[in-house]
C-alpha cells in the first residue's frame, strides 16, 4: 500500500513539473539558399506573432544553410522573417500543427543584383520602356533617325518619361533640329528642373537659335547644380577673363583642369594666364598640352606660334 501512494506521489510530482504549453509544441527545420541552391551560411531567421506582444525569437542557420527550432505554442500564426547581408529579406506567415516534427521550410533568397535585373527586365518589356530601350541600343550603334523615332512613340506611350526626352532632346540637337531640341529640353525640365543633360542642350540651342537671355538663364541653371563641370568652370572663368582679371580666372581656371586634364579651352586659357603672368615654362607646357589634345582646335594656330617664342 505504501509502495502504491509512494507511486501515486511520484506521478502527480513529475505531472506537476511539466510546463503548461508542452502539450501544444511542434518542430520544424529547413534551409536557407540562393537561387543556385547554395546555401547561406550568414543568413538568420526571425519569427513573431501578431497574437502575442513583444514576442520574438531568431535563429543562425548553420554552415550549410540549414535551420531547426522548436515551436512551443504551435496553436499561434507565426510569420518568418529571413534575412542575409546582400540578399532581399523574405517574410512568409505560417502555422503548422501541434506535435507534428516534419515541418520542412527552403527559403530561396535573391541578391539585390538580381532584384534590379529582374525588375529593369519587366520594366523593360511595358509599353514606352520597351521602345526606349530599342532606342538606346540604336542610338548607340549610331542609327539617329531610328532610335529618334523610337523616343517619340515612347513618350506617346509614356508622356512623363524622363530618359526618353534626354536621348530625344539629344538626338534633335545632334541632328541638327535645334527648335524641336529645344521643345524636349523645356518638356524635359518640367519634369526635372536639375536635368543637366536638358540644361545643356537647351542653353547650347538657346544659344545658337540667337536667344542669348535663354542661354544665360539655362546656363545659370546648370552651373547651379553641377558647379564641379569643366564646362561650367570654364564659363565662370570666361567672365574674369573678359573683365582682364586673371587672379579670380586663374583658380577656376585651376579647378577646371583638375576636373579634366584635357579640356581644351582650359588648357589654352590657363596657359594664357600663365603667360602674361611671367610664368613662360608653365605656359609652354600648358600650350604643348592643348596642341596634343586638340590639334586643330580654334586656338591650335596662336597655340603653336606662341610656343616657338617660348
Amino acid at each position: 500500500m505504501n509502495k502504491l501512494k509512494h507511486a501515486a506521489v511520484l506521478a502527480l510530482a513529475l505531472f506537476m513539473t511539466l510546463p503548461a504549453w508542452a502539450g501544444p509544441q511542434a518542430r520544424i527545420a529547413g534551409v536557407v539558399i540562393d537561387t543556385a541552391g547554395n546555401p547561406i551560411p550568414t543568413a538568420a531567421i526571425t519569427y513573431t506573432t501578431n497574437e502575442l506582444t513583444n514576442f520574438e525569437k531568431t535563429i543562425n542557420v548553420k554552415d550549410d544553410g540549414t535551420f531547426k527550432t522548436l515551436i512551443l505554442d504551435a496553436t499561434r500564426v507565426y510569420i518568418f522573417h529571413v534575412s542575409a547581408s546582400g540578399y532581399i529579406g523574405h517574410d512568409e506567415e505560417f502555422k503548422v500543427s501541434v506535435g507534428t516534427t516534419d515541418n520542412h521550410f527552403e527559403f530561396v533568397l535573391k541578391t539585390t543584383a538580381e532584384v534590379s535585373a529582374q525588375q529593369v527586365q519587366e520594366l523593360s518589356e511595358q509599353p514606352g520602356y520597351k521602345e526606349f530601350e530599342e532606342g538606346r541600343k540604336l542610338l548607340k550603334a549610331g542609327q539617329q533617325e531610328q532610335a529618334k523615332a523610337l523616343f517619340e512613340q515612347a513618350l506617346a506611350a509614356v508622356p512623363d518619361l524622363l530618359p526618353a526626352m534626354e536621348y530625344l532632346a539629344q538626338v534633335q540637337y545632334e541632328t541638327g533640329d535645334l527648335e524641336s531640341a529645344l521643345v524636349t529640353a523645356k518638356r524635359c525640365l518640367e519634369e526635372d528642373e536639375e536635368s543637366l543633360g536638358c540644361l545643356a542642350i537647351a542653353a547650347n540651342a538657346s544659344e545658337t537659335l540667337g536667344d542669348k537671355e535663354g542661354h544665360d538663364h539655362y546656363m545659370a541653371l546648370y552651373q547651379q547644380f553641377n558647379p564641379e563641370d569643366p564646362a561650367s568652370l570654364f564659363n565662370q572663368a570666361v567672365v574674369f577673363l573678359n573683365a582682364m582679371d586673371d587672379e579670380k580666372a586663374k583658380p577656376l581656371l585651376e579647378q577646371c583642369l583638375d576636373a579634366d586634364p584635357e579640356f581644351p579651352k582650359c588648357l589654352f586659357e590657363y596657359g594664357m594666364v600663365l603667360l602674361r603672368g611671367g610664368d613662360l615654362d608653365g605656359a609652354k607646357a600648358q600650350f604643348e598640352k592643348y596642341l596634343e589634345v586638340a590639334p586643330d582646335g580654334e586656338d591650335a594656330s596662336t597655340a603653336a606660334e606662341t610656343v616657338k617664342y617660348l
